[in-house]
Order: C-alpha cells, then structure tokens, then sequence
C-alpha cells in the first residue's frame, strides 16, 4: 500500500511540475507604486530582450486597493523596439468600476485587472523598452498599486 501511495503522489509532484512550466510566457514582471500615490511624471518602465523571432501577445497587469477614486483609468503605454527604433504610443483606457462603483477587478481588497495590448513582432535579439505612465486629471494617483507587462510567444 505504501509503494502505491509513494506512486500517487509522484505521479501528482510531476503533473504539477510540468503544468507549472509555461514555456510559452518570455517575460513577465510588476513594478510597484509608491504607496503615497502614483505621481503623474513616474513611469513603470520595463526592458525585455526577445529570446526568438515570432509573434508575441502583449498583457499589462495592474492591481489596485479599493482606495482607487474612479470608475476608469487612463494610461499611456510608449513601446521603443531596437535595434530597429520602432515606437509606438497607445493610450489606454481601463475600466476600473461600473456605473454602482462596484470594482470589476478579481479579487476583494487587492484588485487585478489584466489589459490586452496589440501584439507585436520580433526577431531573435530585439529588446523592448516599456514606459508606462498615468494620464488622469489628478497628479497622484492613490489606489494603484502594482503594474506589470507579461509578454507570451503566439503559436499559429
């Protein structure tokens, strides 16, 4: 009984191994925020050197307490691709509650919100700068507290 006990849980320790492994994900990383707010001029920045040509799906991570004030929130994500110095600048609107105030992130206290941005293409040595800032009205911004850029290989 004691072997095949011994062989369940080995069976168990390798399933989750290899559905922890995501060969798929290239780079994924949060910054966090100043605790005191985060203030219009900082900017999350990120730097990401592609390991082979291909596709890549794009995801900004954002989490936030329930101090946030808004029901949206405004981002401007600048991307900078070298060696060949292709930018691009998208402004990113994120709905951070519905119209009752109730927040649409997961989770109770600390809310995270997962944002699609367009996909990119990239050859083997390319690197990636990422700079991400806030475009609200008020100059700092409390309640965000964590953001974050993961970026996936896209198999066809």
């Amino acid at each position: 009984m004691s072997l095949r006990k011994n062989s369940i849980y080995t069976i168990i320790a390798v399933a989750l191994a290899l559905a922890s492994c995501n060969r798929q994900t290239i780079y994924s990383h949060y910054e966090s925020i100043n605790t005191e707010g985060w203030i219009r001029s900082d900017k999350a920045e990120f730097d990401i050197i592609s390991q082979e040509d291909g596709n890549y799906s794009q995801t900004m991570g954002l989490r936030a307490t329930n101090n946030y004030p808004f029901t949206n929130l405004t981002l401007i994500v600048d991307q900078q691709v070298f060696p060949d110095s292709i930018h691009s600048s998208d402004t990113i609107n994120i709905q951070m509650a519905d119209l009752e105030g109730n927040f649409l992130g997961k989770g109770l206290t600390h809310l995270q919100y997962d944002i699609p941005l367009p996909p990119i293409s990239l050859k083997e040595g390319d690197s990636i700068h990422v700079s991400i800032s806030h475009y609200m009205k008020r100059e700092v911004l409390p309640g965000i507290t964590d953001i974050g850029i993961s970026l996936k290989k896209a198999y066809e």
